[in-house]
């Protein structure tokens, strides 16, 4: 983490030097020929042509090696491009430099204070530039100095002596002065850095988050799925998919309540499937649950709103009917016991029918479900002793 932050304060840093350099370079170029111009006529001609033909070559290359930066964004070129433009750079400052060899006259000190003060507005403004990279700021700086400070003590002149001692106190006051703006500016660099990574550890543990949260969601869904699934197998028979007897009870107590409350009645049947001891016997017990579960889905296909179907044991089950009285719900068992008869049963039992008989009951102010359930057990004992498939009321069982 501690080298990653130092990488991006160090990238950062120089991409900032390398942009702003960028954007004062352009006129690098008409100014170094505007000294050239002034000049011209009051420095050595041969000096003039050398140093045009130093200085261009060199800002051209810094110039490129920028605009290649600008276009890149891996860490590794632009490594190798910040060194290739440390090394233009300081060459291009050892050229602004030796202008002062090639271009100075001792005996024209007019002309050399042009341009020393040419020398000195590059100095500040590549000065200025290169805030951001202190050490890069005293090696452009020297290189230049030295070679025109060397030249200005070299003279005869004492004039040019006083111009070099004036420069070195100008050299000093704008040390210090960049200095202040760069501690101000490398603070300002490694707060933006920290706020990157504040912002990018954010982004990770917000991700992170949400990874979580989709997990979390994904785990509850499945631990309600599972519980929903535990829930219906607590109600639910394996073999049919219908309500089992525990279920049924608790529905017929409901009703039961209901029932005494407000006067609502309900009634129930008891369907026994007939001679289903011989469908096991003679197809085997395979073939005998396929005929418990084709009934289950008969029987659910024709579930009117209200009504409550399940097992209530072996080849027995129970059909609650709310708000139904015991004639009507006689008709509705009679049209379903025709549906069952009606079916077509031959791919799964061949020539055997299945056919059900049913007792129905219906319930009666303070009558309890086990008297209601014994009087509908009565009646389909009725409806078996009179031949099977067909459904007897109560009242013909009483």
């Amino acid at each position: 983490m501690h080298t990653s932050r130092w990488w991006m304060v160090e990238r950062e840093s120089r991409l900032l030097v390398m942009r702003a350099t960028g954007e004062c370079l352009p006129y690098a170029f008409p100014g170094a020929l505007v000294l050239l111009i002034l000049q011209w006529g009051h420095a050595p001609t041969t000096g003039l042509l050398c140093w045009g033909l130093l200085i261009y070559p060199l800002l051209a290359l810094e110039y490129l090696i920028i605009l290649l930066a600008r276009r890149c964004d891996d860490d590794g070129r632009i490594n190798v491009l910040y060194r290739a433009f440390v090394v233009s750079l300081l060459a291009t400052g050892m050229a602004w430099g030796s202008s002062a060899w090639l271009m100075m006259r001792d005996e024209d000190p007019t002309y050399a204070l042009v341009l020393m003060l040419w020398m000195l507005a590059v100095s500040s403004v590549q000065g200025a530039l290169l805030i951001g990279r202190r050490s890069l700021f005293y090696l452009f700086e020297g290189l230049q100095w030295l070679l025109l400070l060397s030249r200005l003590f070299a003279s005869n002149d004492s004039l040019l002596h006083w111009v070099g001692g004036s420069t070195l106190l100008f050299l000093g006051v704008l040390t210090q002065y960049t200095g202040k703006l760069h501690r101000f500016l490398a603070e300002s660099i490694r707060q933006r850095v920290d706020n990157q990574l504040l912002s990018r550890r954010l982004g990770e543990e917000s991700a992170k988050l949400d990874d979580w949260n989709a997990q979390l969601e994904t785990q509850n869904a499945e631990l309600d799925a599972t519980l929903l699934r535990i829930r219906e197998l607590a109600v639910r028979d394996p073999l049919t998919g219908v309500f089992n007897m525990r279920a049924l009870m608790s529905e017929l107590e409901g009703l039961r309540q209901r029932a005494e409350e407000q006067g609502a009645t309900f009634s129930l049947s008891i369907i026994d499937l007939d001679y289903f001891k011989r469908i096991n016997d003679q197809c085997g017990h395979p073939t005998g649950d396929e005929v418990l579960q084709q009934l289950c889905r008969i029987v659910d296909a024709t579930l009117r709103p209200g009504e409550v179907f399940g097992r209530y044991g072996g080849e027995e089950f129970l059909l609650v009917a709310s708000d139904c009285s015991g004639r009507e719900h006689f008709q509705r068992m009679n049209t379903l016991r025709a549906s069952i008869a009606g079916f077509d049963w031959s791919p799964v039992t061949g020539s055997l029918p299945v056919t059900i008989s049913c007792g129905v009951a219906s319930w009666r102010p303070g009558t309890d479900l086990k008297l209601i359930l014994q009087r509908a057990d009565q009646a389909l004992y009725l409806a078996k002793a009179q031949g099977r498939n067909r459904v007897c009321p109560e009242t013909e069982a009483a």
